[in-house]
């Protein structure tokens, strides 16, 4: 057995060991080889809602394809499996949930912002490649509002990933100097939407490289976008760009500023709400937040309810957004609960 099937047999054993129980939902009885996509999500606490809006939009937008979705969460018992069922039924879609024990990403990075479900993306990506040959995978906080079939017989040219690039060149060059790789400078790609040769990334024994990277002490303290970094270190020569229709982001903090407003591109296919203010937030409906609204309301989890602040800086974002929003009663309300948890200095 060669040195490369040995790592690769052992960190497929590692991810499984990661993964505590997977349950498939399957009430329409949707045959494997029927299957066009496999698309593939990691979430925990409150972009669960978020990934299950999600799952819905792609399949209401794609009645014609046949799909096999994928939840990878280590908040799994939070899911309602009712209304997954019902989207199942809806859709007549496959869905399998992946309860991940947490422990296994204990070692890597984290900060306020991104949880340790910024690395399910790593294990889901290993874990279907043993079945499948491409997968699709998508943020929480991306929604679909369009056509998606040209990703079916997409031709990767022997490459293992296509996405779309972060930002610009002059951007790219600032990653390349923070990370210390010059090639970088040539390209960067946005993690939120990849999709994904699995039969390279197999071949190429990606995960293991990944493993490598994040072992160095070195390396992690020059990681500022985390897990995005990694995969761009992993795959800085084995990437194809997308067109950005495929990852067209907008943060909802750009209400706040009228230099940053404008109006979201109606005609792109993915919708990627960045930013610490989530569509499916209290305080963040905006036109702008379309896309998730008419998803949310055409999906099982139609009658959720928005999620309140959690933390001190949601709570920032709250008043702020409620204000301008001209909610000022309520908007102040929010103001002095967020001063209260600075007094007490809760996060």
């Amino acid at each position: 057995m060669t040195v490369e099937k040995t790592l690769s047999i052992m960190s497929l054993l590692a991810c499984e060991k990661a993964i505590k129980q997977r349950i498939t939902i399957d009430p329409c009885a949707v045959n494997d080889d029927d299957v066009q996509l496999h698309v593939g999500w990691g979430a925990d606490g409150d972009f669960l809602l978020g990934s299950e809006v999600s799952m819905a939009s792609v399949a209401g937008n794609n009645p014609s394809i046949r799909f096999h979705f994928h939840l990878f969460s280590n908040d799994t018992p939070q899911l309602n499996q009712q209304k997954i069922v019902e989207l199942a039924e809806q859709h007549a879609v496959k869905i399998t949930l992946y309860t991940l024990d947490n422990d296994y990403f204990a070692q890597l990075p984290t900060n306020r912002l991104w949880s340790s479900a910024i690395y399910y993306r790593f294990i889901m990506a290993e874990v279907m490649a043993q079945t499948a040959s491409t997968m699709l995978y998508l943020d929480a906080d991306v929604v679909c509002q369009g056509d998606i079939r040209p990703l079916l017989d997409f031709d990767f040219n022997n490459k293992v990933v296509a996405a779309v690039p972060e930002r610009d060149a002059t951007w790219w060059v600032h990653q390349a100097e923070v990370l210390g790789c010059s090639a970088l400078a040539q390209g960067y790609f946005n993690s939120g939407v990849m999709l994904i040769n699995l039969v390279t990334w197999r071949s190429e024994a990606v995960y293991e490289y990944i493993l490598r990277l994040v072992a160095n002490p070195e390396l992690q303290a020059k990681l500022t976008f985390y897990d995005q970094d990694l995969l761009n270190l992993a795959l800085v020569d084995k990437k194809i760009f997308l067109d950005r229709v495929y990852n067209t982001q907008y943060s909802l903090n750009y209400e706040l500023n009228d230099a940053k407003r404008k109006n979201a591109m109606a005609s792109c296919v993915f919708m990627h709400f960045i930013g610490p203010t989530k569509p499916w937030h209290l305080w963040a409906q905006y036109p702008n937040a379309q896309a998730f609204q008419v998803a949310k309301e055409q999906s099982p989890w139609k009658e959720e309810p928005l999620l309140q602040p959690q933390s001190t800086y949601q709570y920032r974002y709250c008043y702020k957004h409620l204000i301008h929003q001209k909610q000022t009663l309520k908007g102040y309300g929010y103001f002095f609960r967020y001063l209260l948890r600075k007094l007490l200095s809760r996060r």
